[in-house]
Protein backbone atom coordinates (compact mmCIF):
# COMPACT_ATOMS: atom_id res chain seq x y z
CA UNK A 1 0.00 0.00 0.00
CA UNK A 2 1.52 3.34 -1.04
CA UNK A 3 1.92 6.50 1.05
CA UNK A 4 -1.40 8.28 -0.30
CA UNK A 5 -3.21 5.50 0.05
CA UNK A 6 -2.30 5.00 3.66
CA UNK A 7 -3.06 8.48 4.03
CA UNK A 8 -6.39 7.87 2.34
CA UNK A 9 -7.94 4.70 4.52
CA UNK A 10 -6.76 6.74 8.16
CA UNK A 11 -8.90 9.61 7.15
CA UNK A 12 -11.41 7.33 6.09
CA UNK A 13 -11.43 5.32 9.21
CA UNK A 14 -11.45 8.88 10.74
CA UNK A 15 -14.32 10.37 9.05
CA UNK A 16 -16.60 7.27 9.00
CA UNK A 17 -16.55 7.50 12.84
CA UNK A 18 -18.29 9.54 15.23
CA UNK A 19 -18.24 10.09 18.62
CA UNK A 20 -21.60 11.30 20.55
CA UNK A 21 -22.11 13.25 23.99
CA UNK A 22 -25.34 13.17 25.51
CA UNK A 23 -26.06 15.05 28.50
CA UNK A 24 -29.76 15.55 29.93
CA UNK A 25 -31.19 18.18 28.11
CA UNK A 26 -32.71 20.27 30.96
CA UNK A 27 -30.95 20.37 34.46
CA UNK A 28 -31.64 22.62 37.91
CA UNK A 29 -28.27 24.80 38.81
CA UNK A 30 -26.28 22.82 41.48
CA UNK A 31 -27.74 19.51 40.04
CA UNK A 32 -25.75 16.67 39.41
CA UNK A 33 -25.57 14.77 36.09
CA UNK A 34 -24.03 12.19 33.47
CA UNK A 35 -22.20 12.50 30.66
CA UNK A 36 -22.90 9.30 28.00
CA UNK A 37 -20.60 8.86 25.67
CA UNK A 38 -21.33 6.44 22.43
CA UNK A 39 -19.14 5.23 19.41
CA UNK A 40 -20.57 4.13 16.39
CA UNK A 41 -18.50 3.63 12.78
CA UNK A 42 -19.72 3.39 9.24
CA UNK A 43 -22.59 1.64 9.81
CA UNK A 44 -24.07 2.93 12.53
CA UNK A 45 -23.00 0.12 14.92
CA UNK A 46 -21.10 -0.13 18.49
CA UNK A 47 -17.28 0.47 17.29
CA UNK A 48 -14.50 -0.16 19.76
CA UNK A 49 -11.68 0.79 18.04
CA UNK A 50 -11.27 4.35 18.57
CA UNK A 51 -8.13 4.99 20.96
CA UNK A 52 -7.81 8.40 20.72
CA UNK A 53 -8.16 10.59 23.94
CA UNK A 54 -10.87 13.27 24.42
CA UNK A 55 -9.59 16.45 25.97
CA UNK A 56 -12.36 18.09 27.59
CA UNK A 57 -11.83 22.45 26.51
CA UNK A 58 -14.20 25.02 25.74
CA UNK A 59 -17.07 23.58 28.09
CA UNK A 60 -19.70 25.92 29.55
CA UNK A 61 -21.78 25.65 32.77
CA UNK A 62 -20.68 22.24 33.88
CA UNK A 63 -18.47 21.17 36.13
CA UNK A 64 -16.17 18.50 37.53
CA UNK A 65 -15.21 17.31 34.44
CA UNK A 66 -11.83 15.36 34.09
CA UNK A 67 -9.18 16.64 32.21
CA UNK A 68 -8.78 13.90 29.78
CA UNK A 69 -10.83 10.66 29.59
CA UNK A 70 -10.45 7.32 26.93
CA UNK A 71 -12.61 4.58 26.17
CA UNK A 72 -11.72 1.41 28.02
CA UNK A 73 -9.91 -0.88 25.35
CA UNK A 74 -12.51 -2.62 22.89
CA UNK A 75 -15.54 -0.46 24.82
CA UNK A 76 -17.78 1.51 22.31
CA UNK A 77 -19.13 3.16 25.37
CA UNK A 78 -18.88 5.36 28.64
CA UNK A 79 -20.25 7.51 31.42
CA UNK A 80 -19.00 10.23 33.46
CA UNK A 81 -20.75 10.39 36.26
CA UNK A 82 -20.51 13.46 39.20
CA UNK A 83 -20.73 16.52 36.24
CA UNK A 84 -22.98 19.51 37.94
CA UNK A 85 -24.75 22.67 36.12
CA UNK A 86 -22.91 25.31 37.63
CA UNK A 87 -25.54 28.24 37.04
CA UNK A 88 -28.72 29.06 34.51
CA UNK A 89 -28.24 29.38 31.57
CA UNK A 90 -26.83 27.00 28.66
CA UNK A 91 -24.48 24.24 29.13
CA UNK A 92 -22.33 22.07 27.00
CA UNK A 93 -19.86 19.85 27.34
CA UNK A 94 -17.00 20.26 24.02
CA UNK A 95 -13.74 17.60 23.35
CA UNK A 96 -11.20 17.83 21.15
CA UNK A 97 -10.12 13.96 19.96
CA UNK A 98 -6.45 14.04 20.49
CA UNK A 99 -4.09 12.43 18.39
CA UNK A 100 -5.30 12.71 14.90
CA UNK A 101 -2.26 14.42 13.42
CA UNK A 102 -4.44 15.72 10.92
CA UNK A 103 -2.82 18.39 9.22
CA UNK A 104 -5.76 20.66 10.27
CA UNK A 105 -5.46 19.62 13.53
CA UNK A 106 -7.40 17.54 15.89
CA UNK A 107 -11.22 17.02 15.61
CA UNK A 108 -13.88 18.53 18.17
CA UNK A 109 -16.62 17.79 19.42
CA UNK A 110 -19.71 18.93 21.13
CA UNK A 111 -22.63 17.29 23.13
CA UNK A 112 -26.35 18.84 22.82
CA UNK A 113 -26.64 21.67 24.90
CA UNK A 114 -29.00 21.88 28.29
CA UNK A 115 -31.20 24.52 29.22
CA UNK A 116 -30.38 25.00 33.12
CA UNK A 117 -32.67 26.42 35.59
CA UNK A 118 -32.87 27.80 39.27
CA UNK A 119 -36.14 25.38 39.11
CA UNK A 120 -36.91 23.67 36.13
CA UNK A 121 -40.17 23.63 34.82
CA UNK A 122 -40.37 20.91 32.98
CA UNK A 123 -37.78 18.09 32.07
CA UNK A 124 -37.11 17.08 28.32
CA UNK A 125 -36.80 13.70 27.01
CA UNK A 126 -35.66 12.37 23.37
CA UNK A 127 -36.88 9.08 21.32
CA UNK A 128 -37.75 7.86 18.26
CA UNK A 129 -41.55 6.33 18.47
CA UNK A 130 -41.36 4.56 14.60
CA UNK A 131 -38.95 1.62 14.57
CA UNK A 132 -39.63 -0.81 12.23
CA UNK A 133 -37.84 -4.56 13.36
CA UNK A 134 -38.43 -7.90 11.29
CA UNK A 135 -41.37 -8.09 13.23
CA UNK A 136 -42.90 -6.00 10.22
CA UNK A 137 -41.91 -7.89 7.31
CA UNK A 138 -40.66 -5.28 5.17
CA UNK A 139 -36.99 -4.60 4.81
CA UNK A 140 -35.87 -7.99 5.85
CA UNK A 141 -32.35 -7.48 5.83
CA UNK A 142 -32.32 -4.24 7.22
CA UNK A 143 -34.51 -5.11 10.23
CA UNK A 144 -33.18 -6.93 13.39
CA UNK A 145 -35.03 -8.35 16.23
CA UNK A 146 -37.28 -6.27 18.51
CA UNK A 147 -34.75 -6.79 21.31
CA UNK A 148 -32.35 -4.88 19.08
CA UNK A 149 -34.38 -2.12 19.38
CA UNK A 150 -34.64 -1.52 23.15
CA UNK A 151 -30.63 -1.89 23.33
CA UNK A 152 -29.82 0.08 20.38
CA UNK A 153 -32.04 3.24 21.71
CA UNK A 154 -30.90 2.68 25.27
CA UNK A 155 -26.89 2.11 24.72
CA UNK A 156 -26.03 3.70 21.69
CA UNK A 157 -28.24 6.18 21.14
CA UNK A 158 -28.56 7.35 24.38
CA UNK A 159 -32.35 7.83 24.11
CA UNK A 160 -34.79 7.71 26.65
CA UNK A 161 -37.84 6.40 25.27
CA UNK A 162 -38.45 4.16 22.07
CA UNK A 163 -41.10 2.36 20.45
CA UNK A 164 -41.23 -0.41 17.76
CA UNK A 165 -43.94 0.40 15.76
CA UNK A 166 -44.59 -2.79 13.57
CA UNK A 167 -46.55 -3.24 10.43
CA UNK A 168 -50.14 -5.29 11.51
CA UNK A 169 -49.11 -7.49 8.60
CA UNK A 170 -45.98 -8.47 9.96
CA UNK A 171 -47.46 -8.89 13.75
CA UNK A 172 -50.19 -11.42 12.42
CA UNK A 173 -48.16 -13.07 10.55
CA UNK A 174 -46.64 -15.22 13.77
CA UNK A 175 -48.55 -15.60 16.89
CA UNK A 176 -45.57 -15.58 18.78
CA UNK A 177 -44.95 -12.17 17.65
CA UNK A 178 -47.29 -9.58 19.57
CA UNK A 179 -46.83 -11.90 23.16
CA UNK A 180 -42.84 -11.23 22.35
CA UNK A 181 -43.15 -7.39 21.84
CA UNK A 182 -45.94 -7.05 24.86
CA UNK A 183 -42.85 -8.81 26.91
CA UNK A 184 -40.23 -6.79 25.94
CA UNK A 185 -42.28 -3.92 26.08
CA UNK A 186 -41.94 -4.83 30.05
CA UNK A 187 -38.75 -5.89 30.52
CA UNK A 188 -37.14 -2.77 29.19
CA UNK A 189 -39.45 -0.30 30.71
CA UNK A 190 -36.83 0.93 33.57
CA UNK A 191 -38.41 4.47 35.32
CA UNK A 192 -35.68 7.01 35.53
CA UNK A 193 -33.55 5.51 33.14
CA UNK A 194 -35.08 4.37 30.12
CA UNK A 195 -39.21 4.01 28.68
CA UNK A 196 -40.69 1.54 26.20
CA UNK A 197 -43.83 1.97 24.72
CA UNK A 198 -46.02 -1.07 23.10
CA UNK A 199 -47.05 0.48 20.10
CA UNK A 200 -48.23 -0.90 16.19
CA UNK A 201 -48.38 0.61 12.58
CA UNK A 202 -52.16 0.13 11.35
CA UNK A 203 -51.92 1.14 7.43
CA UNK A 204 -55.21 1.98 6.11
CA UNK A 205 -56.02 2.30 2.29
CA UNK A 206 -56.36 5.80 0.26
CA UNK A 207 -59.43 7.38 1.59
CA UNK A 208 -59.17 5.44 4.61
CA UNK A 209 -57.05 7.22 6.96
CA UNK A 210 -53.98 6.41 5.49
CA UNK A 211 -50.61 5.14 7.98
CA UNK A 212 -50.92 5.99 11.87
CA UNK A 213 -49.60 4.69 14.59
CA UNK A 214 -51.18 3.41 18.22
CA UNK A 215 -49.39 4.02 21.28
CA UNK A 216 -50.38 2.03 24.59
CA UNK A 217 -49.88 3.16 28.21
CA UNK A 218 -50.34 -0.82 29.13
CA UNK A 219 -47.59 -3.15 27.72
CA UNK A 220 -49.76 -5.95 27.76
CA UNK A 221 -52.79 -4.41 25.50
CA UNK A 222 -53.94 -6.13 22.37
CA UNK A 223 -53.51 -5.11 18.43
CA UNK A 224 -55.87 -4.42 15.79
CA UNK A 225 -56.59 -7.20 13.92
CA UNK A 226 -60.04 -8.15 11.43
CA UNK A 227 -60.19 -11.39 9.35
CA UNK A 228 -59.94 -10.24 6.28
CA UNK A 229 -57.87 -10.35 3.14
CA UNK A 230 -56.35 -7.45 3.02
CA UNK A 231 -55.30 -7.35 6.55
CA UNK A 232 -52.29 -8.39 5.12
CA UNK A 233 -51.42 -6.38 2.64
CA UNK A 234 -50.04 -2.69 2.68
CA UNK A 235 -53.68 -1.09 2.29
CA UNK A 236 -56.41 -2.53 3.82
CA UNK A 237 -59.88 -0.78 2.82
CA UNK A 238 -60.17 -0.22 6.72
CA UNK A 239 -61.54 3.18 7.54
CA UNK A 240 -59.74 4.43 10.12
CA UNK A 241 -62.52 4.73 12.74
CA UNK A 242 -63.26 0.76 12.69
CA UNK A 243 -59.68 0.82 14.63
CA UNK A 244 -60.46 3.48 16.79
CA UNK A 245 -63.86 1.23 17.48
CA UNK A 246 -61.82 -1.77 18.19
CA UNK A 247 -59.26 0.01 20.24
CA UNK A 248 -61.80 1.83 22.17
CA UNK A 249 -63.84 -1.56 22.87
CA UNK A 250 -60.57 -2.79 24.51
CA UNK A 251 -60.66 -0.31 27.31
CA UNK A 252 -57.17 0.30 27.40
CA UNK A 253 -55.62 3.90 27.30
CA UNK A 254 -54.00 4.68 23.67
CA UNK A 255 -53.72 7.35 20.75
CA UNK A 256 -53.00 7.11 17.57
CA UNK A 257 -50.72 9.54 14.96
CA UNK A 258 -50.94 10.07 11.54
CA UNK A 259 -47.25 10.30 9.66
CA UNK A 260 -46.39 10.90 6.03
CA UNK A 261 -49.45 12.22 5.16
CA UNK A 262 -47.74 13.89 2.06
CA UNK A 263 -46.81 11.33 0.79
CA UNK A 264 -47.89 10.32 -3.21
CA UNK A 265 -50.50 7.89 -3.17
CA UNK A 266 -51.32 6.47 -0.11
CA UNK A 267 -52.17 9.36 1.98
CA UNK A 268 -54.42 10.86 4.65
CA UNK A 269 -56.60 14.24 3.11
CA UNK A 270 -57.81 16.78 5.40
CA UNK A 271 -61.33 17.46 3.52
CA UNK A 272 -62.18 13.57 4.33
CA UNK A 273 -63.86 13.48 7.36
CA UNK A 274 -62.01 11.66 9.73
CA UNK A 275 -60.84 13.57 12.55
CA UNK A 276 -60.57 12.70 16.13
CA UNK A 277 -59.32 15.00 18.64
CA UNK A 278 -59.38 12.75 21.82
CA UNK A 279 -57.94 9.45 19.87
CA UNK A 280 -54.80 11.98 18.02
CA UNK A 281 -53.19 14.17 19.82
CA UNK A 282 -50.30 14.49 18.00
CA UNK A 283 -48.96 14.42 14.44
CA UNK A 284 -45.76 12.92 12.98
CA UNK A 285 -44.32 16.20 10.91
CA UNK A 286 -40.69 14.36 9.47
CA UNK A 287 -39.05 11.50 9.05
CA UNK A 288 -36.74 9.52 7.48
CA UNK A 289 -39.13 9.89 4.34
CA UNK A 290 -39.38 13.54 4.79
CA UNK A 291 -41.53 16.56 5.85
CA UNK A 292 -45.54 16.23 6.02
CA UNK A 293 -45.10 20.01 7.64
CA UNK A 294 -46.17 21.57 3.59
CA UNK A 295 -46.40 21.08 0.34
CA UNK A 296 -43.33 22.45 -0.36
CA UNK A 297 -40.56 22.07 2.00
CA UNK A 298 -36.86 21.70 2.22
CA UNK A 299 -37.67 17.94 3.02
CA UNK A 300 -40.02 16.47 -0.09
CA UNK A 301 -40.95 13.04 0.28
CA UNK A 302 -39.16 10.16 -0.82
CA UNK A 303 -41.69 8.82 -3.87
CA UNK A 304 -42.95 12.22 -4.08
CA UNK A 305 -45.26 14.68 -3.08
CA UNK A 306 -49.24 14.50 -3.52
CA UNK A 307 -51.46 17.73 -4.32
CA UNK A 308 -54.24 17.16 -1.48
CA UNK A 309 -54.96 19.13 1.12
CA UNK A 310 -52.97 16.85 3.31
CA UNK A 311 -50.48 18.46 4.86
CA UNK A 312 -50.04 19.61 8.58
CA UNK A 313 -50.54 23.08 7.30
CA UNK A 314 -53.87 22.04 5.85
CA UNK A 315 -54.75 20.20 8.85
CA UNK A 316 -54.41 23.34 11.24
CA UNK A 317 -56.14 25.68 8.74
CA UNK A 318 -59.48 22.30 8.80
CA UNK A 319 -59.58 23.04 12.69
CA UNK A 320 -57.39 19.58 13.46
CA UNK A 321 -55.40 20.30 17.21
CA UNK A 322 -52.25 18.45 17.00
CA UNK A 323 -48.77 18.57 18.74
CA UNK A 324 -45.59 17.71 16.75
CA UNK A 325 -43.47 14.57 17.05
CA UNK A 326 -40.62 13.48 14.54
CA UNK A 327 -39.16 9.82 14.34
CA UNK A 328 -37.11 7.73 12.13
CA UNK A 329 -39.28 5.17 10.05
CA UNK A 330 -36.63 4.10 7.86
CA UNK A 331 -37.12 0.47 8.50
CA UNK A 332 -34.17 -0.83 9.63
CA UNK A 333 -33.91 -1.15 13.46
CA UNK A 334 -31.22 1.56 14.42
CA UNK A 335 -33.26 4.11 16.31
CA UNK A 336 -31.76 7.32 16.90
CA UNK A 337 -29.05 6.69 14.22
CA UNK A 338 -27.91 9.68 11.67
CA UNK A 339 -27.77 7.53 8.08
CA UNK A 340 -30.66 5.79 6.35
CA UNK A 341 -29.38 1.92 6.04
CA UNK A 342 -32.11 0.43 4.03
CA UNK A 343 -30.38 -1.60 1.59
CA UNK A 344 -29.58 -4.86 0.51
CA UNK A 345 -26.14 -7.12 0.71
CA UNK A 346 -23.25 -6.50 -2.28
CA UNK A 347 -25.56 -3.44 -3.55
CA UNK A 348 -25.37 0.07 -4.42
CA UNK A 349 -27.53 1.57 -1.83
CA UNK A 350 -31.16 3.38 -2.70
CA UNK A 351 -31.86 6.44 -2.71
CA UNK A 352 -34.36 6.52 -0.41
CA UNK A 353 -35.67 9.12 2.59
CA UNK A 354 -32.94 11.23 3.96
CA UNK A 355 -30.27 11.13 5.75
CA UNK A 356 -31.13 12.33 9.08
CA UNK A 357 -34.09 10.28 10.76
CA UNK A 358 -36.33 12.43 13.36
CA UNK A 359 -35.92 12.75 17.17
CA UNK A 360 -39.30 13.27 19.24
CA UNK A 361 -38.99 15.56 21.81
CA UNK A 362 -41.11 15.47 24.99
CA UNK A 363 -41.55 17.96 28.25
CA UNK A 364 -42.28 16.04 31.34
CA UNK A 365 -41.96 16.11 35.12
CA UNK A 366 -40.37 12.91 35.06
CA UNK A 367 -38.70 9.71 32.85
CA UNK A 368 -41.91 7.50 33.28
CA UNK A 369 -44.12 5.77 30.78
CA UNK A 370 -47.18 7.53 32.53
CA UNK A 371 -45.91 10.87 32.43
CA UNK A 372 -44.43 10.70 28.63
CA UNK A 373 -47.85 9.33 27.68
CA UNK A 374 -49.87 11.79 29.51
CA UNK A 375 -47.02 14.80 27.95
CA UNK A 376 -47.92 13.36 24.81
CA UNK A 377 -51.79 13.45 25.31
CA UNK A 378 -51.56 16.84 26.11
CA UNK A 379 -49.43 18.18 22.99
CA UNK A 380 -46.17 18.62 25.53
CA UNK A 381 -43.91 18.29 22.31
CA UNK A 382 -41.68 18.79 19.43
CA UNK A 383 -39.76 17.42 16.47
CA UNK A 384 -36.30 17.98 15.04
CA UNK A 385 -34.86 16.57 12.20
CA UNK A 386 -31.97 14.79 14.33
CA UNK A 387 -30.04 17.24 16.13
CA UNK A 388 -31.25 17.98 19.88
CA UNK A 389 -31.60 21.37 19.36
CA UNK A 390 -33.56 23.21 22.44
CA UNK A 391 -37.12 25.31 21.54
CA UNK A 392 -39.82 26.84 23.10
CA UNK A 393 -43.09 28.80 21.84
CA UNK A 394 -44.96 30.47 23.64
CA UNK A 395 -48.36 33.21 23.47
CA UNK A 396 -48.89 34.78 26.48
CA UNK A 397 -49.27 32.48 29.04
CA UNK A 398 -50.05 29.47 26.95
CA UNK A 399 -46.93 27.35 26.06
CA UNK A 400 -46.72 24.79 23.16
CA UNK A 401 -49.85 22.67 22.21
CA UNK A 402 -51.92 24.72 24.69
CA UNK A 403 -54.64 27.02 24.33
CA UNK A 404 -55.48 30.24 25.17
CA UNK A 405 -58.97 32.04 25.05
CA UNK A 406 -58.67 35.91 23.51
CA UNK A 407 -58.83 38.55 25.93
CA UNK A 408 -59.43 42.60 24.58
CA UNK A 409 -55.50 42.58 24.06
CA UNK A 410 -54.68 39.52 22.55
CA UNK A 411 -57.56 40.57 20.04
CA UNK A 412 -55.85 43.59 19.55
CA UNK A 413 -51.92 42.32 19.12
CA UNK A 414 -50.22 39.15 20.27
CA UNK A 415 -46.94 38.54 21.16
CA UNK A 416 -45.15 35.69 19.94
CA UNK A 417 -41.86 34.79 21.76
CA UNK A 418 -39.71 31.68 20.60
CA UNK A 419 -36.22 30.78 22.50
CA UNK A 420 -33.82 28.43 21.16
CA UNK A 421 -30.41 26.91 21.41
CA UNK A 422 -29.56 25.10 18.15
CA UNK A 423 -27.16 22.18 18.60
CA UNK A 424 -23.96 22.92 16.87
CA UNK A 425 -25.05 25.57 14.85
CA UNK A 426 -24.24 29.63 14.33
CA UNK A 427 -26.92 30.56 12.05
CA UNK A 428 -30.74 29.69 11.48
CA UNK A 429 -33.96 31.46 10.82
CA UNK A 430 -37.11 31.28 12.76
CA UNK A 431 -39.84 31.23 10.55
CA UNK A 432 -43.32 32.03 12.24
CA UNK A 433 -46.32 30.36 10.74
CA UNK A 434 -50.19 31.62 11.13
CA UNK A 435 -53.15 29.90 10.23
CA UNK A 436 -50.72 27.41 7.94
CA UNK A 437 -49.22 30.13 6.45
CA UNK A 438 -45.49 32.06 6.44
CA UNK A 439 -45.45 34.88 8.57
CA UNK A 440 -42.41 36.16 9.42
CA UNK A 441 -38.74 35.29 9.35
CA UNK A 442 -36.08 36.28 11.98
CA UNK A 443 -32.41 34.92 11.20
CA UNK A 444 -29.80 34.63 14.08
CA UNK A 445 -25.93 34.57 13.60
CA UNK A 446 -23.19 33.99 15.47
CA UNK A 447 -21.74 31.54 18.30
CA UNK A 448 -24.57 32.24 20.70
CA UNK A 449 -27.18 31.01 18.69
CA UNK A 450 -25.51 27.29 19.77
CA UNK A 451 -24.24 28.22 23.28
CA UNK A 452 -27.18 30.68 24.40
CA UNK A 453 -30.83 30.82 25.34
CA UNK A 454 -31.90 33.43 21.85
CA UNK A 455 -35.70 34.98 21.77
CA UNK A 456 -36.81 36.05 18.68
CA UNK A 457 -40.32 38.12 19.55
CA UNK A 458 -42.83 37.94 16.72
CA UNK A 459 -45.72 40.99 17.06
CA UNK A 460 -48.30 40.21 15.46
CA UNK A 461 -50.83 43.47 15.40
CA UNK A 462 -53.57 42.57 12.81
CA UNK A 463 -56.87 42.28 14.55
CA UNK A 464 -57.55 38.81 15.27
CA UNK A 465 -60.79 39.01 14.18
CA UNK A 466 -59.17 40.02 10.51
CA UNK A 467 -56.84 36.77 10.69
CA UNK A 468 -59.08 34.48 12.30
CA UNK A 469 -59.82 31.35 10.68
CA UNK A 470 -63.69 30.45 10.46
CA UNK A 471 -65.99 27.42 10.07
CA UNK A 472 -63.39 25.29 9.45
CA UNK A 473 -64.62 21.76 9.48
CA UNK A 474 -63.38 20.54 12.55
CA UNK A 475 -63.28 23.38 14.60
CA UNK A 476 -66.13 25.66 13.28
CA UNK A 477 -65.36 28.92 16.01
CA UNK A 478 -62.96 31.58 15.06
CA UNK A 479 -59.70 30.94 16.19
CA UNK A 480 -56.06 31.66 15.29
CA UNK A 481 -53.10 29.15 15.30
CA UNK A 482 -49.19 29.74 15.51
CA UNK A 483 -46.18 27.36 15.42
CA UNK A 484 -42.56 28.09 14.25
CA UNK A 485 -40.06 26.47 12.16
CA UNK A 486 -36.42 26.51 12.97
CA UNK A 487 -33.81 25.64 10.42
CA UNK A 488 -29.93 25.67 10.47
CA UNK A 489 -27.36 25.99 8.67
CA UNK A 490 -26.39 21.89 8.88
CA UNK A 491 -29.43 21.41 6.84
CA UNK A 492 -31.96 20.59 10.25
CA UNK A 493 -34.85 21.78 11.15
CA UNK A 494 -37.23 22.14 14.74
CA UNK A 495 -40.83 22.38 14.82
CA UNK A 496 -42.57 23.79 17.47
CA UNK A 497 -45.97 22.28 18.59
CA UNK A 498 -48.77 24.98 17.70
CA UNK A 499 -50.20 27.46 20.27
CA UNK A 500 -54.17 28.05 19.38
CA UNK A 501 -56.18 31.36 20.15
CA UNK A 502 -59.81 31.23 20.58
CA UNK A 503 -62.00 34.17 19.78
Amino acid sequence: MDALTAEAHRVAHMTARRICLVIPSVCAAGEQFPLRISVTGWDGLPCGDVTNTLVFEECQGVDGLPRTFSLAPGEAGARIDGLRAARPGVAIVRARVAGTGHKDGDPRIVSNPAWVFDTPPYRLFWGDLHVHTSFSNCSGWRCLDPEWCYRYAREVSCLDFVAPADHLRGIAADAKRWPRLQHLARQYNDPGRFVSFLAFESSHAQGCGGDNNVYYLDDDAPYFWLERDDMHGIAPAVPLQELWKQLDANGRPYFTVPHHTGRAGKFRSWDENCYSPAREPLFEIYSSWGSSEMRWSRYPMSGGNNDAPSYFTDALKAGTRFGVIASSDDHATLPGSVHQFRIEPFRVPTMQGHAHKGLAAIRAPELARAALFNAMRQRNTYATTHARSLVDLRIGDAGMGGEIAADASLRRRRTIRVQCTIADANTCRVVLMRNGEELAVQSLRGPQVASAINEVVFDDDVPLERVALKDAPFHPAPFAVYHARIEDQNGGAAWTSPVWIDL
